[in-house]
């Protein structure tokens, strides 16, 4: 079957350009969105709110999500950036459009199963498969004798370097790329050269801190676009310290990291705030990392709470190679593939890229009755967080056969990859974990400690230890589950899992003094973390402290609206505190 990828390249030529460059006005988009909203029967947006607190002068929107958004995505609102208040809320409302479009898609599609061979020739191949992880030593035969046999999940592509629509497995650049990809736009082709460039920014990203290089500096007084300079000079105004860097690296794509702290504030008050933006012009790619900074600086007088896709420094020695440089540049000699037609830019982005052997794949994901232009942009070879690295063929496929697959099916699979790949550490606990996940927690034990026979990745100690601990405490026996968690905590005392599931041993056993301190330590690593606020209500509830209760389920609510535990026990204890108060 010929995939079709309904994803045409057209001329879209812009008619707004400050900050940003877009093809419609803020304004216009803005208004244009909530047309579109007026027209489907699904709760997306419930409003726009401005955040910051004006003291850099850089404007901050948000857009609260509505109840249907919020279960797609798992979030209650997204943040905009922009030089202007337009463009700040056009750019919060579309970050919505965006990540409720691909979210919508990625639960809700029907995906087409199918072994690679049954494809017709129309399936990305194995090579690319090997590129997208980096795995330079598994023979492409193998993989390919792999894939013949394996049945995943596929959706049709636009290949944008060879200009054929393909069939591209979505579970596995899923577990690569996650929310790095998609982009919604006026037009599809701003979202295409929007999800690109974001793309290329967290490649060059990862590359730059993964390995600390040593960047060229910017010099400032080399700007010559008044939206830039505007924005430099107002971080400069309030003596805020600013690195501009050249991130560009050997893409032919213009990149610009921004390190920026406040030597007033810091670190009694702010951050450590770090960067990056690709557009297709140096100027506007500058804009684009400071007006970021401006999103998640908390006017550099807040702590803010963002999930970084970059680093997130606690102290400038450890930032330290950000703010050394190999020579100084203006800004003018970084990559510039801009034009009026967005048509243009695409084309030249993706030349770039295949000079240096990355090919584009595009997947419209936009919404079939909001009908906003969304897509998900993939390109193997380009790396993301640490997604890309320390794997292989063997180790990512037994992660996208657990995601894709039911886990009677999975489980049979995964054999099969570990009698072609195995024996070996990772294979035989994926093997565990499909086991556990089919409810088989006592045939699931038995593999994760023989995974630790096999000369497991130290790294990956606390994981298998945790799984074990899941195992016992299905099993009901808690004090075991206990004793492995211990053992976890050794390895990686950072692992947010640990606590959580200390926590429901202990409120289990009745320890909820211990529980409540498992949970405040699960929420300390990821203070987001709604159903550990939520567990915490629990556990106060248990210790009769009803109206603390009350109060951290209100909060885990807060955060995510979905936990319906927590619903439940705040009408019920309120009755009670009313009974109570009616009695006194």
């Amino acid at each position: 079957m010929v995939p079709d990828a309904k994803i045409r390249i057209q001329d879209s030529f812009k008619t707004f350009s400050h900050d940003q460059e877009k093809t419609r006005r803020p304004e216009e988009t803005v208004q244009w969105v909530r047309e579109r909203l007026k027209s489907v029967n699904i709760r997306i947006l419930a409003k726009t709110l401005r955040i910051d607190t004006g003291r850099l002068g850089i404007p901050v929107y948000i857009s609260l999500c509505g109840e249907d958004a919020t279960a797609f995505t798992g979030t209650k609102k997204q943040m905009g950036k922009g030089a202007t208040p337009a463009q700040s809320e056009a750019s919060a409302v579309m970050e919505l459009m965006e990540r409720f479009s691909f979210f919508s898609f990625i639960h809700g599609a029907d995906f087409r199963k199918a072994r690679a061979t049954d494809l017709g020739g129309h399936a990305v191949g194995a090579r690319m498969l090997l590129r997208s992880v980096f795995d330079e030593k598994t023979p492409v035969e193998k993989a390919e004798a792999f894939l013949s046999q394996c049945p995943l999940r596929w959706v049709p592509v636009r290949n944008l370097t060879r200009g054929v629509d393909q069939w591209a497995p979505i579970d596995w650049f899923y577990l690569i790329n996650e929310y790095n990809g998609p982009a919604a736009g006026n037009t599809l082709e701003e979202a295409v050269l929007q999800a690109l460039c974001e793309v290329v920014e967290r490649h060059v990203g990862s590359v730059i801190c993964h390995d600390e290089l040593v960047t060229p500096a910017i010099d400032p007084d080399s700007l010559a676009d008044p939206a830039s300079r505007e924005l430099v000079e107002k971080f400069q105004r309030h003596g805020i310290r600013l690195y501009l860097r050249d991130f560009s690296l050997d893409t032919g794509i213009p990149t610009v990291g921004v390190l920026a702290y406040d030597p007033a504030t810091f670190p009694e008050k702010s951050e450590i705030v770090f960067t990056a933006g690709t557009t297709s012009q140096p100027e506007k790619s500058l804009c684009r990392a400071l007006t970021e900074v401006a999103q998640l600086a908390g006017d550099f007088e807040n702590r803010t709470t963002y999930r970084p896709t970059l680093p997130k420094y606690p102290n400038l020695e450890a930032a330290s190679y950000l703010m050394e440089h190999d020579g100084t540049v203006p800004i003018q000699a970084l990559p510039d593939i801009s034009h009026d037609n967005m048509k243009v830019e695409i084309e030249r982005a993706v030349a770039a890229l295949s000079g240096i052997g990355m090919e584009v794949l595009v997947l419209n994901v936009t919404h079939p009755q909001l009908q906003v232009p969304a897509v998900y942009v993939m390109i193997p070879g380009a790396h993301f967080l640490e997604h890309t690295r320390n794997t292989d063929f063997a180790q990512h496929m037994a992660r996208t056969l657990i995601r894709g697959l039911e886990p009677v099916e999975a489980a049979r699979y995964l054999e099969s990859l570990d009698a072609m790949f195995g024996p070996r550490f990772d294979l035989t606990f994926f093997r565990a974990h499909s086991l556990e996940a089919m409810g088989n927690p006592g045939e699931a034990l038995s593999l994760f400690s023989r995974s630790l026979e096999q000369d497991p990745d130290p790294g990956e100690l606390a994981s298998i230890y945790v799984h074990m601990a899941s195992c016992h405490k299905d099993l009901g026996d808690y004090r075991r589950a206990l004793d492995a968690l211990e053992k976890a905590e050794m390895h990686n005392p950072e692992l947010k899992e640990i606590y959580n599931l200390r926590g429901f041993c202990l409120y289990q056993l009745k320890e909820h003094h211990r529980a409540i301190e498992a949970f405040e330590r699960a929420i300390e690593l990821d203070p987001g973390s709604a159903i550990d606020y939520a567990n915490i209500g629990s556990n106060l509830r248990e210790l009769g402290h009803i109206r603390e209760a009350v109060r951290l389920y209100k909060m885990a609510l807060e955060l995510d609206p979905t936990i319906e535990f927590a619903r439940d026990n705040i009408e019920r204890l309120e009755k009670h505190l009313a009974r109570e108060a009616a009695g006194a």
